[in-house]
């Protein structure tokens, strides 16, 4: 499947994931990477360590709004992570 631009589209704008996943060594790879792979760019990431889980939330910007939401499936996907919420900031 391919996308189209994601940046600087009408429908693009910052988008802010929350991610709670079981601790491990690649644990942030893992969830970082479908964002490099769907062209986001990253630019806000806050990590808390809870012992055996990680909290992450991540802002990201030049997605649109039906790849963002292809992108929080594909985070919800992943074996390590318990669950995503996400949104949308102005």
């Amino acid at each position: 499947m391919s996308w189209p631009a994601n940046h600087d589209d009408a429908g693009a704008g910052r988008h802010v994931f929350l991610v709670e996943m079981d601790a491990g060594p690649d644990a942030l790879l893992r969830v970082l990477g479908p964002f490099a792979l769907l062209g986001a760019r990253v630019t806000g990431l806050d990590l808390t360590d809870r012992d055996s889980r990680l909290d992450l939330r991540i802002e990201a910007r030049g997605l649109a709004t039906p790849l963002a939401d292809h992108l929080g499936r594909k985070l919800r996907a992943l074996p390590s992570v318990r669950a995503v919420g996400q949104g949308w900031i102005s």
